[in-house]
């Protein structure tokens, strides 16, 4: 964690030339470091090349990719955001009078889970928190800035951590001073062009800086009134494979120890001759004239006339050789169940010490395995990793106190942050029948809202879906009624008809 006391003594326009150039010595190191963990999780593979290569000797089996990813997979379920509000007019009166908590209005409630749901959607939160929590677990850090479009919409859009540092003060807990991104230009001519911005509570400004700092420049400047740092970021000390990085090279290292002796014995095994001798010299002298001296050398060279008898001797489906003699391949022993044993123990130690369960262990094979012995499966991964989501939940609180302290200074609103309930679930086979049950068995206990979102759903949106269903029944039996009134009418009027008729034919025939 980076901390400086004062962000404006690095900021201030008659110093940039001394402070940017310190500020570089302190945050290329953090980047170095994280530059290194990606080499490893990607193992130097780009857009141009190949994490394999066919024509490669060095066997890779990038478990850090592998590790990093399922913990990340596992990690990165939709975030739920709801707004908890008392209804307990006890409470809420003694909120307001001893901590000053507002009573919102009827429709508070309503009114800010939809302005949440139209911010997460328009910014793909889904997927925003799943880059974030890949970030951390890679290069142990994740950063978000947050802006106003040009259709005045609240964007929050992700930070590289290849490139960004926070800087913090020496408050507890610690607060965020500002972000620093650092990259690299090229003009037209190639010359490096090296850029640090800096994004505070005041703004964000550009710097140009020259090869080791000769020359730093100032080219933009642009002001906010956000009030506060536009940004959340989250740091820790490693990356999800870090401690395991031992074994992964001792088990990439035993793989490749087993491949090169397979490839020994199968293709470049050698052939030993007891009592043979071949009829042509390994080697053979050749005579050539020194081009200084004018004097003859002998150069030693290989006998052509040798390469091509063993190339027969190879190829030959029989050899001869004399009393007492013998031709056997020259092979290295292997223990291949020794080997795999290793192996296994070498596999076993990376899940455990990465705090991760080895989906491909018999007991994870099992049809009897159902969803909540997975989850006590991924016990030690929740331990390991807790903190990673207690300072995510922090970091999305931040996010929203941003969000809707600006909503409140440009619309003269009281949202209120901390109203807002975040839950980062997690990505596991999920057990509906059971969930269900459970919470069904709280009916009378628990409120229908509760009940509906903790299967779940949004509340609101299936209350509105069940007036409308509501509503047009009502019409529709409304409407069978009339129908059925119109029916008796029409019944009892061709029923008093046939009445009269009968009368009127009985007075008729007296």
């Amino acid at each position: 964690m980076l901390r400086i006391s004062n962000i404006d003594t690095i900021t201030d326009k008659n110093n940039i030339s001394e402070t940017i150039p310190k500020l570089m010595k302190k945050v290329n190191p953090i980047l170095e470091k994280r530059r290194k963990l990606h080499e490893i999780y990607s193992r130097k593979a780009d857009d141009k090349t190949l994490m394999f290569s066919g024509e490669s000797t060095k066997t890779v089996i990038s478990y850090e990719k592998f590790l990093t990813d399922i913990s990340s997979g596992y990690l990165s379920g939709k975030p739920i955001y709801s707004v908890a509000t008392t209804t307990d007019k006890e409470k809420q009166k003694l909120l307001n009078e001893v901590l000053d908590k507002e009573i919102p209005a009827e429709k508070y409630k309503e009114e800010m889970e939809i302005i949440i749901d139209y911010i997460v959607s328009f910014n793909d939160d889904e997927t925003e928190h799943h880059d974030l929590v890949h970030d951390i677990l890679e290069l142990t850090s994740c950063y978000e800035v947050l802006y106003e479009n040009d259709n005045n919409e609240i964007v929050y859009s992700r930070y590289s951590s290849l490139n960004t540092v926070a800087i913090w003060d020496y408050s507890i807990p610690a607060n965020l001073l500002a972000l620093v991104r650092v990259w690299e230009e090229k003009d037209i001519n190639e010359k490096i062009i090296r850029k640090c911005e800096i994004t505070d509570k005041l703004g964000t400004k550009t710097y140009s800086m020259t090869e080791q700092y000769k020359e730093v420049n100032e080219d933009d400047n642009q002001n906010h009134n956000w009030g506060d740092v536009p940004a959340i970021a989250v740091e820790t000390n490693f990356a999800i494979f870090e401690p395991c990085e031992d074994v992964i090279e001792a088990h990439e290292q035993l793989i490749q120890n087993i491949r090169n002796t397979f490839q020994y014995n199968d293709s470049d095994c050698k052939m030993k001759f007891s009592n043979y001798m071949t009829e042509n010299p390994l080697m053979i002298s050749e005579f050539v004239k020194d081009e200084v001296t004018g004097q003859e050398k002998e150069i030693k060279k290989i006998n052509p006339a040798r390469i091509e008898e063993d190339e027969y001797i190879l190829k030959a489906r029989t050899l001869y050789v004399g009393e007492n003699g013998n031709v056997e391949w020259i092979t290295k022993p292997l223990d291949s169940n020794g080997a795999v044993e290793v192996l296994k123990v070498y596999t076993n130690l990376m899940f455990q010490l990465a705090g991760i369960p080895n989906t491909n262990d018999l007991a994870f094979n099992s049809a009897d395995l159902n969803a909540s012995a997975i989850d006590r499966k991924f016990y030690i991964m929740n331990m390991m990793t807790a903190n990673i989501i207690s300072e995510l939940k922090k970091a999305y609180q931040r996010r929203f106190e941003l969000i809707f302290g600006r909503i409140n200074l440009k619309k003269n609103t009281n949202y209120d942050f901390r109203d807002i309930d975040i839950e980062l679930p997690k990505n596991l086979p999920a057990n509906d029948d059971e969930k269900i049950d459970s919470i069904l068995k709280l009916q009378n206990i628990l409120s229908e809202q509760t009940i509906t979102e903790k299967l779940g759903y949004n509340y609101l949106d299936e209350k509105n879906k069940k007036d409308s269903e509501a509503e047009d029944n009502m019409m529709k039996n409304i409407e069978r009624i009339q129908m059925l009134g119109d029916e008796v009418d029409v019944q009892k009027e061709t029923k008093e008809e046939n009445d009269e008729k009968e009368i009127k034919k009985e007075l008729e025939e007296e």
